[in-house]
């Protein structure tokens, strides 16, 4: 008697267990992408020469977001791939200085966020990626592409910069997979096991054709700058420049550094 009533407890904690681990596992997309799903018109964010923009994909879903052309022919564009969260107006006051100097801007909101139609995945957002830079590329030739990265965003970016050639790529707060986030953050979970959409920039960055800059605030408190030191560590020898931001949050304020660093860094390029 006393032995069956022990097992109750140790049934208990594994059905609860099983319980929270079938919870994560069906909703694990609701924790990893939050869209706002509303759209802002480019032109109530006062960026000037923002238009909007919208790209329909070879399976029928339309992508929306804002593009700003460059104003010189030797201005680069930089092609943004935002976080997991809210909407490009979130953005606005970084899409002002980055094209302040007369640079492009092509940035689409991924599937479900803003208007863009659709649900977003991993392998769909990989796609997308792949999709716009093959529509800029046939007016803007690589060596004026310069691929931003946003949290999130980051690993879309690195992907897509080990299959497609470009000026440079920017990582601004970037983790070293979504797989070693989710271990870090569950370690009562088999994550490894569970998680669909793992984001293994770890695995990509080695492959970048082009120039990397990390851009990371030592005040981040959802992705460590731990993570972008072992994740530069994988670059190729060289080709990795990593800075860091005393006292900076998560996606670090551009006005606090980037929006001189990144100009700095492409100009370095140039010159090579």
């Amino acid at each position: 008697m006393r032995l069956a009533f022990a097992r109750i407890p140790l049934a208990l904690a594994a059905a609860v267990y099983l319980a929270a681990a079938g919870y994560m596992a069906t909703f694990q997309r609701s924790f990893l992408y939050k869209p706002a799903p509303a759209w802002i018109s480019p032109e109530s964010q006062n960026i000037p020469r923002a238009l909007p923009y919208r790209l329909k994909l070879v399976d029928g879903t339309v992508l929306a977001g804002w593009r700003v052309p460059a104003t010189r022919p030797d201005a680069v564009t930089y092609l943004y791939f935002h976080g997991n969260a809210n909407g490009l107006d979130r953005r606005t006051s970084r899409f002002r200085l980055m094209t302040a100097d007369g640079s492009g801007l092509v940035a689409l909101s991924y599937r479900g966020y803003g208007s863009s139609e659709g649900a977003p995945t991993e392998a769909l957002l990989h796609a997308d990626a792949e999709a716009i830079y093959a529509e800029i590329a046939k007016t803007i030739p690589p060596e004026r592409i310069v691929i931003f990265g946003e949290s999130l965003g980051t690993g879309v970016a690195l992907n897509l910069a080990r299959k497609v050639k470009a000026k440079a790529v920017i990582l601004d707060s970037p983790y070293l997979s979504v797989l070693a986030r989710g271990q870090a953050d569950y370690p009562w979970l088999p994550v490894s096991l569970l998680l669909i959409d793992q984001f293994r920039s770890d695995l990509w960055i080695g492959e970048a054709k082009a120039p990397v800059l990390i851009l990371h605030g030592t005040a981040d408190r959802i992705i460590p700058p731990d993570d972008s030191a072992k994740l530069a560590a994988l670059g190729r020898p060289g080709a990795v420049t990593r800075k860091l931001y005393p006292d900076q949050p998560h996606v670090v304020p551009y006005d606090k550094g980037p929006d001189r660093d990144v100009p700095a860094f492409l100009e370095t390029l140039a010159v090579r």
